[in-house]
This record gives structure tokens, sequence and C-alpha cells, in this order.
């Protein structure tokens, strides 16, 4: 049951200070609301949203398997993220792997590991030559700088027409 004080507490009174308690309370559920947005916001940044994290982390596969890639579909500006690109052929094979799309424009490769056996610019983009194991698998990690803002979309081929296209996104 609510007494008289706690009634008293929200009527407007002109004395000792002028209050307009309707609007006080209009204040007070927009402030609610705010701190609500806010812990979202908090939850999401930790789960990803706005970096390396769940709902940033992806996975993309060619149709017919020879190319997977791993990669970080959002970015932060002058921060460094892994992508790995897995590729499926003859054992001990020489696998050509073709980088494209408009991410050289948003990213700098920091670092490619193993050394390719050979690597040449293909138009926007770069051809990456790696030799696969004994069961014809090989794994390329690339660091990538984010330095640029916006959506930017990437492609990895193979010459026999394998093909995996996907988007990442760098914040400020």
């Amino acid at each position: 049951m609510i007494d008289q004080r706690e009634q008293d507490d929200h009527r407007s009174r002109q004395f000792p200070v002028e209050e307009d308690m309707a609007f006080q309370h209009k204040v007070w559920r927009f402030e609610r609301v705010g701190w609500y947005v806010l812990v979202l916001l908090v939850i999401l940044t930790l789960l990803g949203l706005f970096s390396r994290g769940p709902l940033s982390s992806r996975e993309a596969q060619s149709a017919d398997g020879s190319i997977g890639v791993e990669y970080g579909m959002f970015h932060r500006n002058g921060s460094v993220n892994p992508l790995v690109i897995r590729l499926q052929g003859a054992s001990n094979a020489v696998l050509e792997v073709e980088l494209g799309g408009d991410w050289l424009e948003g990213f700098d490769v920091q670092s490619v590991q193993p050394q390719p056996v050979r690597s040449a610019a293909a138009g926007q983009g770069m051809k990456v030559w790696v030799r696969a194991d004994g069961q014809g698998r090989a794994n390329l990690h690339l660091s990538l700088l984010g330095e640029g803002l916006g959506n930017y979309k990437s492609r990895i081929a193979t010459p026999n027409g394998a093909e995996v296209r996907f988007n990442q996104f760098i914040f400020p």
C-alpha cells in the first residue's frame, strides 16, 4: 500500500523549489531506457559486433569444398585481424589461389604464413601458390591490418572455378 508521504513525493509543488513531476517522470523513464541501451551495447561489443567475437567470426566454403575461409566480419580501423584460407587439392601439389575483390583497398597484408612458393599481382588482388601436404591440404594464414572504413567485398578463387565470396566491415 502506498503511504501518504510517497504520494506527496510524486506531486508537483511550488515550495521550496518549483517542480514539474510529470516532466521529471519522463526524464527518469528516458534515463532508464538509456541505461538499457548502454547495457545492450556493452553486451553486443563483448560478443564481437564491433571487432573480434562470436558475432564477427565467420566461415565460408566453396561449393566443391576445395576452398574454405575463416574470417572476421567486423574490424576496427588500425587493428590487425587473422584471415585463414584452407585449400584442398592433389597430394604434395602446388595449389594456386587468387585473392580478389576490393578488400586490398581497406586492408594491408601484414604477414603471410607459411611463406608462399610464389606470389604475383592479379588485377586488384594477388595470386599465391602454396604447397599442399601429403593429404592435399594447405592452410594460408594472413594478418590483415584494417586501414579503411566501410564495407569491403572479398573473393577467393582457384583456377578450377571454385570460389568463395564474403564481406568485411571496418569501423572507425
